[in-house]
């Protein structure tokens, strides 16, 4: 296990409303960060965080979804699944 400076961690909350983007935007970001092979879409149910098979089928999230990234030196984002 990683040990982490309290100084070079960042929390970064996505809040917005429904239908905003939110789960988009982190799909999206996983992807730039090649931490995935292709960026996942809600629409087609391949979004990194969307893996419930509720949430696949009504096409929006049910829960919280959690990703962490090490950024800058790191430069590698990875998912965690609840």
């Amino acid at each position: 296990m990683k040990v982490y400076e309290g100084a070079n961690i960042r929390n970064v909350a996505l809040v917005g409303h429904g239908h905003a983007g939110k789960t988009s935007l982190v799909s999206a970001a996983l992807y730039t960060a090649g931490a995935t092979q292709r960026m996942g879409r809600v629409d087609d149910g391949s979004a990194t965080t969307d893996y419930d098979e509720e949430e696949i089928a009504r096409q929006k999230s049910v829960g919280t979804g959690i990703a962490f990234a090490e950024w800058g030196r790191y430069a590698r984002l990875q998912h965690v699944r609840p």
